[in-house]
């Protein structure tokens, strides 16, 4: 029962975050400045620190690296072969994204606050690990396959694409800045660590706030047609990737509160991103935006049971 109270509050910021935009308080732009100020000024901190204070413990977690890999990779494939023998028949587009989407949870926006409610700092330095260990295998996994299942093939030139999109990523640079710090050995200076604290602090609203401003809840008038489409690709991200994730994280074993936060991160709803990456890669943007919502409305569901499922609560 807990674990559905842990949900309430955050749901409650992410639809105070939906009325104050469909009340003309916040535009689309204002919600544009919200989203960029957390991913370029008030996650980087946070996870910089995060990581530093993790120390050398980033570099010693060989199996969670291999595990979340392998899981990635077997999540895209058996995405991919559902999705072209069986859900989405001859669609290209719905394919490519049912298998670059398979694996992209809401991770930032939507697992740290859920991991800091459930477990509060502990749980973020667990998250910190995984998001250091996994974002480059992660990114490139997604990407590649994506372009894979909608092309048929895979250039050269897109890898490096993909790749300089990664080194240009504040989330990766921040996390083996924070390493790399650590590895010095030299101790933060107080008056920076107060502040990349204070700054750290500040995400969990405003990612939640920004998350409901950016959903467009209108479509939940149409609820019932979006779940019933999207059912292949929801059951996929909230239920495959995670028990995928589990059972790589047992036969490659991690911690006992690694295990917990990681899968508890791996069943969140679909990313928003899906959306803008299924209009800059070509394929179908409406569903993408769909899969966001269906999702999101079940992750309601969801993130309770998994809390409970994982003796998170």
């Amino acid at each position: 029962m807990y674990g559905f109270f842990l949900v309430i509050p955050l749901m409650l910021i992410i639809i105070t975050g939906n009325l104050l935009r469909v009340k003309g308080f916040y535009t689309r732009g204002d919600i544009d400045v919200l989203t960029k100020t957390l991913y370029w000024v008030i996650l980087p901190p946070l996870l910089f620190r995060t990581t530093y204070l993790s120390g050398r413990e980033v570099l010693s977690h060989a199996n969670l690296f291999w595990a979340s890999t392998l899981c990635y990779l077997l999540t895209v494939v058996l995405a991919w072969i559902g999705a072209r023998f069986f859900a989405h028949k001859g669609d290209i587009k719905r394919i490519a994204l049912s298998t670059m989407g398979s694996i992209r949870a809401n991770n930032i926006y939507l697992g740290f606050p859920v991991i800091y409610l459930a477990l509060g700092d502990a749980g973020l330095h667990e998250a910190a690990i995984y998001i250091a260990v996994s974002t480059v295998s992660f990114q490139l996994i997604s990407l590649i396959s994506g372009e894979l299942a909608l092309n048929g093939n895979f250039r050269l030139a897109s890898l490096k694409d993909a790749i300089i999109k990664i080194t240009k990523n504040p989330m990766v640079i921040s996390c083996l800045a924070g390493v790399l710090f650590a590895l010095t050995g030299l101790e933060m200076p107080m008056p920076i660590d107060e502040a990349m604290k204070l700054m750290g602090g500040a995400a969990t609203a405003i990612a939640l706030l920004a998350l409901g401003g950016a959903l467009d809840f209108s479509q939940m008038s149409r609820v019932v047609r979006i779940l019933t489409e999207t059912w292949y690709d929801t059951i996929f991200r909230l239920v495959i990737h995670p028990l995928i994730m589990w059972g790589c994280l047992l036969m490659l074993p991690v911690e006992q509160k690694q295990l917990q936060v990681t899968v508890m991160l791996a069943s969140m709803p679909t990313a928003i991103n899906v959306f803008i990456l299924s209009k800059e890669m070509g394929m179908d943007e409406e569903y993408g935006a769909n899969m966001v919502a269906a999702t999101m409305v079940l992750s309601v569901v969801s993130i309770p049971l998994w809390a409970n499922i994982l003796s998170i609560v």
